[in-house]
């Protein structure tokens, strides 16, 4: 069963984020590959078949991806059993090669929906059907960028509720409050098919455009503290203090 190590512990509560490569095995990829064609009705070799939506709905790979037996062993071990969830969606960023790559502008935060801060989010985890390259739509992540956003509810722990789109800078700063904080730029999660990435829950993030020939198939996952309701809008001092990290 995947136990992470020290190093690979201390590299996530460090960078925000961790990749562990070849995580998912060959014949799993393919298998969810087949699923994923056949629901959408297309051929992967002929462009012209395919549709246009980023949300593909009412489609899930079977078995789920954040319900796979080595996602479970992590996700035990980073949460010691307090951590639930798994479920989670595939995104599609289809090709655009007429547009021109840049990088987003910001990150945002997940977790914040019209309701506001849904409480508890913890993990999430992301991965590929196929093989991702340079301005292929990857998944895009700030590292370290949870350490700023934490002392940002540190300072003003009110706003955890969302109300943090209601300050003055908002309109002019919006998600990059939080993404322009990072002591680093962004990077793009360049990835095989099988290849996951781990990241926290204030680790600010976003999709990138698609230029290349292949469309990006991501599938998404997250987890929440069991109780949340008693936590939703508690800021503790340690970043960790929910986890068994």
């Amino acid at each position: 069963m995947t136990v992470l190590h020290k190093s690979q512990i201390d590299f996530f509560k460090t960078q925000g984020y961790l990749i562990l490569k070849g995580f998912v095995e060959t014949e799993r990829m393919a298998a969810w590959r087949r699923q994923f064609w056949a629901h959408v009705g297309a051929d992967a070799q002929d462009p012209a078949s395919w549709p246009d939506s980023y949300v593909i709905d009412g489609f899930a790979v079977d078995p789920a991806f954040g319900q796979l037996l080595q996602m479970q062993a992590v996700v035990e071990q980073l949460g010691g059993g307090q951590f639930v969830g798994g479920g989670g969606s595939l995104l599609v960023q289809w090709p655009k090669k007429e547009s021109t790559w840049d990088w987003p502008g910001q990150g945002h935060i997940d977790g914040y929906g019209p309701n506001g801060w849904s409480g508890g989010f913890m993990l999430g985890a992301t991965a590929y059907l196929d093989d991702v390259e340079d301005q292929g739509g990857a998944f895009t992540y700030w590292p370290q960028s949870h350490l700023p956003v934490h002392d940002f509810f540190r300072e003003f722990p009110d706003q955890i509720d969302g109300s943090f789109t209601k300050r003055k800078d908002w309109e002019s700063q919006q998600w990059g409050l939080f993404s322009d904080r990072s002591a680093q730029g962004p990077k793009q999660f360049v990835a095989e098919a099988g290849d996951v990435i781990l990241w926290h829950c204030f680790m600010c993030h976003t999709g990138s455009a698609n230029i290349r020939a292949n469309p990006r198939l991501g599938l998404f996952a997250r987890w929440h503290y069991a109780e949340r309701e008693a936590m939703r809008y508690e800021i503790p001092e340690d970043l960790w203090h929910y986890w068994a990290i």
